[in-house]
């Protein structure tokens, strides 16, 4: 191939892929469709990236997991509030293996309750669960909570279940 086609060829893939919008349904289809679907077009304001796109589901915004969090009451004392953002498994399946940070202890306070993920049961006085909240806390500090220690039952009215 010469010079003068792979010129050719590279402006026209340049001109191709500008024409697609970042996530745009062309932009996310097969090169037949987005070859099909030809530029975009904008009128009045722009749609997110990714509402435009039905099949992708969108990760809340700070703002948005701010909105549903509901103030809850934590009743017992010196209850651990536990995170470690860089272990998955902490994320995912909260416990007391794997969030061994201890990011915070609290007493008979009020948190925002942002989302409930069931994770380790935890056994304390009798009772069982093994529904975890992650809370911020008032000074900001984020980290989960087994239910059994905040008011409300198994599940916490109102509190959302966490999205993963």
């Amino acid at each position: 191939m010469n010079t003068r086609r792979l010129v050719k060829a590279t402006a026209a893939a340049v001109a191709a892929t500008a024409a697609l919008a970042l996530g745009s349904p062309a932009a996310v289809a097969s090169p037949a469709a987005a070859a099909q679907a030809g530029p975009p077009t904008t009128t009045g304001s722009p749609a997110s990236p990714v509402s435009s796109i039905p099949s992708v589901r969108s990760v809340p915004s700070a703002a948005a997991a701010a909105a549903a969090a509901k103030s809850v009451y934590i009743w017992a004392s010196n209850v651990n509030v536990r995170y470690d953002g860089a272990d998955a498994d902490c994320v995912h399946y909260p416990s007391r293996g794997s969030c061994v940070k201890i990011v915070a202890t609290v007493s008979r306070t009020t948190a925002e309750g942002m989302c409930q993920h069931p994770g380790e049961e935890i056994v304390d006085s009798g009772y069982r669960n093994r529904w975890w909240t992650l809370l911020k806390l008032p000074n900001g500090t984020i980290g989960w909570v087994n239910n059994i220690y905040v008011q409300g039952g198994e599940k916490i009215a109102g509190v959302p279940d966490c999205g993963w």
